[in-house]
């Protein structure tokens, strides 16, 4: 029984571990393009919706109303394919 409560303890501190993520404002990810891409791209390929997955969400729709053209270019293209995602999930 010893055994079983102390991985339960290691599996939960892993779990807590794994959760802690740092975490950026939004004003962050609206100064760091690259970053916003990656996070957003991320939290889009896992479904996940923290506060670094709204806030790079908010960023990129910046970046991609008015960006300079080639980061434009490249948000405007992140969410063609989250609108191409959406349609696949919807239409199945």
């Amino acid at each position: 029984m010893h055994k079983k409560a102390k991985l339960i303890m290691i599996l939960s501190m892993l779990t807590l571990l794994a959760a802690c993520k740092e975490e950026k404002s939004e004003s962050w990810y609206k100064q760091h393009p690259d970053e916003t891409y990656e996070v957003y791209s991320q939290c889009l390929k896992d479904g996940e919706a923290s506060d670094n997955c709204e806030f790079s969400y908010r960023a990129a729709l910046m970046f991609a109303r008015a960006g300079n053209p080639g980061v434009k270019d490249k948000f405007e293209n992140l969410f063609a394919k989250k609108e191409e995602m959406r349609r696949k999930v919807t239409t199945q």
